[in-house]
């Protein structure tokens, strides 16, 4: 009996074993390996810094329109959209109009509004109670579409807060819209804009201690597929890139308004990367209309919801770029709206295994992306070892995830190997856009924006203005 009783036991013991040794076994099957390569990497993180256990994600409208430039939607209306779409942070910017408290009217320039006629109707812009702008932005205006959105999320959206003193400077430009997004700068109001002129206005900005970032800038290079070849004309990088690296100030680079608004961030970064400077992405809806307010925007890494700490997130370019569509990686027709957004949680750089990783939801596709170039692509490929791709590997990788809800956009992470040569050739550009400036600031001083003035730049709108 009792050496039945050993046997059953050593039987027990055995299988015990073989299991916790299969598990082991299994575990380490499963384990990522780390690749050996011959490149060591010191790679840097616009998200280093962040706590993750403890930072706010916050959804931010940064560029938008009222009916107080170009707009059909009133002031009010716009900022009861976006507090119904689960927006926390707004800043309405219109055309060479500064920003004002949502219960104040801004100064208009009527020049702005006549173009767009059909739109504005000239109509006395329409503003918000005290009351209502109170309740707003503390949370307590009563919305259910907002605490629906908040339910489908698990947490609370609390209020909304009113960003003030942003503009959409260079006003309105012929040809293509070259505007640039300023905060903090009143030498933009009411400025007629410069067709190419991107450089003057960014310049100014920085004189006033304020801060900007470039808008739509594929809408200059081209909209069509057949403008895709521009894209890669190094007059359209260096010119950009200049501007990046001459104004820490200029903090981040439109990449989902138009078709090629990445494409072009990816060759910026190949020269601004290896001269010292990370260019953020960024991404808005430029809504004109209140079906337009949640085509695009930023969830910015804050630990409070205050005027400071946004500055702060803007300088940083701690934030992840959002965006319903995009018309190059996602197709023409395809759209996101009633769906989440792809999210991501966390982000960690592991510089001794030379690799990077995110935690996220609401996405079915990962891209890695370096020098233009998708690298590695996958449904489930969160991490990515650098090592492992050392031959297409160049200055910097991004990422960038999709979904039913659109895509989202990481910040690049700059990923210079120890001991290798990253050549640029950066060039100075010039443009007619000098000359330009200097005759419409010349007819600006001779006629200002009086009647003459305005039904002249009717006349040749879209012709040669």
């Amino acid at each position: 009996m009792k050496n039945l009783s050993k046997k059953m036991l050593c039987v027990m013991l055995s299988i015990l074993l073989a299991l916790q040794l299969g598990a082991f076994s299994f575990a380490v099957d499963n384990e990522e390996e780390d690749v050996i390569g011959e490149r060591t990497y010191n790679i840097s993180s616009p998200y280093d810094g962040i706590d993750w256990d403890n930072i706010n994600q916050y959804k931010a409208s940064l560029h938008s329109h009222t009916d107080a430039s170009d707009a059909d939607q009133t002031i009010a209306e716009s900022v009861k959209s976006h507090y119904d779409l689960g927006y926390q942070i707004l800043a309405i910017s219109d055309h060479a109009v500064i920003g004002v408290p949502w219960d104040q009217v801004p100064q208009t320039v009527p020049i702005y509004r006549f173009f767009k006629y059909s739109r504005t109707g000239m109509r006395d812009p329409v503003v918000l109670s005290s009351e209502e702008r109170e309740q707003i932005i503390n949370g307590t205006y009563e919305s259910a579409a907002r605490d629906a959105l908040g339910e489908q999320l698990g947490y609370d959206l609390g209020g909304m807060m009113e960003v003030t003193g942003a503009c959409e400077a260079n006003g309105a430009t012929p040809i293509n819209d070259c505007h640039i997004n300023t905060f903090n700068c009143q030498s933009v109001q009411a400025k007629m804009g410069v067709y190419g002129d991107f450089e003057t206005v960014v310049e100014d900005c920085d004189k006033e201690g304020g801060f900007s970032f470039l808008d739509h800038v594929g809408e200059y290079v081209g909209r069509n597929p057949e403008d895709q070849e521009r894209v890669y004309e190094p007059y359209y990088a260096n010119k950009f890139a200049n501007i990046f690296l001459d104004y820490e100030s200029c903090v981040a680079f439109d990449v989902n308004s138009t078709r090629y608004d990445s494409l072009i961030w990816d060759e910026i970064l190949k020269l601004t990367v290896p001269n010292g400077r990370n260019v953020p992405g960024i991404a808005f809806s430029d809504s004109h209309g209140l079906d337009g307010n949640d085509w695009a925007f930023t969830m910015m890494l804050m630990p409070e919801l205050t005027y400071d700490a946004f500055e702060a997130c803007m300088r940083s370019g701690a934030w992840f770029s959002v965006g319903r569509v995009d018309t190059f990686y996602l197709g023409d027709d395809f759209d996101g709206h009633g769906n989440l957004p792809p999210a991501v949680s966390r982000v960690d750089v592991n510089q001794e295994t030379n690799t990077i990783s995110f935690e996220g939801g609401e996405f079915n596709n990962v891209q890695w992306i370096s020098d233009g170039k998708i690298i590695a692509e996958g449904a489930d490929l969160t991490s990515i070892d650098l090592n492992a791709y050392e031959d297409v590997l160049g200055c910097y990788v991004r990422f960038q995830i999709t979904g039913p809800g659109g895509i989202l956009y990481s910040q690049p992470f700059v990923t210079m190997a120890e001991g290798v040569d990253y050549p640029t050739d950066i060039y100075l550009t010039f443009d007619v856009s000098m000359f330009l400036r200097l005759f419409v600031d010349m007819f600006n001083a001779t006629f200002g924006h009086g009647i003459i003035a305005t039904l002249i730049k009717k006349g040749l709108w879209n012709h040669i203005w």
